[in-house]
């Protein structure tokens, strides 16, 4: 049997396979009327799916 030396990857390198985001996706990320909206909505979701499990 043979031991293979594992390489280790650099992270953000091209060998990654990671998505790097966008300038888009990083200023919604940080931006916090957009994090408010979307708290908003989920909270909205979730008060409706409890009111239909209790019916």
């Amino acid at each position: 049997m043979s031991s293979k030396h594992i390489r280790h990857i650099e992270p953000y390198s091209p060998h990654a396979a990671t998505v790097i985001p966008g300038s888009f996706v990083k200023f919604m990320r940080t931006c916090v009327l957009w994090q408010l909206i979307r708290f908003i909505v989920i909270n909205i979701r979730m008060t409706k799916l409890i009111l239909k499990s209790h019916h």
